[in-house]
């Protein structure tokens, strides 16, 4: 029987969990100078300026946080109070909150997305070919669908 820690898996699970942890660390460094909770903002943000209409339910919110209902609620709080969102009801479902991105909040995932990109280019792309990174892009997708 062999070690489960030489299984190959192990490198490319390992791989891929320090991969993420160092280029978003870095990234959100250099986006999100406040630390986790201005991080976290901009993931809010940047979900909301990507989504039609610039709405989404809480709990898609939630889902796409990767994070609990207590979390989001105190993270879309900060965010309202700096003017980025509003909330506000559903138009047909009574117990589902929507939040909208502000023209303030709008503006602010603008500034913070070209620093994103600004970030991710001497973090990821500098690091790889135009065909690498179509074969990570492949790669990923393929991943998150599989886990949807």
């Amino acid at each position: 029987m062999s070690d489960l820690f030489t299984d190959p898996r192990w490198e490319s699970y390992g791989m891929l969990r320090e991969a993420y942890l160092a280029v978003t660390t870095r990234i959100d460094a250099d986006v999100s100078p406040e630390g986790d909770l201005d991080a976290a903002i901009s993931d809010i943000l940047f979900r909301l300026a990507r989504t039609q209409g610039h709405c989404l339910r809480t709990v898609d919110i939630t889902r796409a946080l990767a994070t609990s209902t207590t979390r989001t609620t105190r993270l879309l709080d900060a965010t309202q109070a700096r003017g980025l969102v509003e909330r506000g009801p559903h138009p047909t479902d009574r117990r589902a909150i929507m939040v909208t991105l502000t023209e303030e909040g709008l503006a602010e995932a603008r500034r913070r997305g070209e620093l994103a990109l600004a970030s991710a280019q001497r973090h990821i792309y500098d690091t790889l070919t135009a065909d690498e990174v179509g074969t990570m892009i492949a790669l990923l997708r393929k991943l998150r669908d599989a886990n949807q």
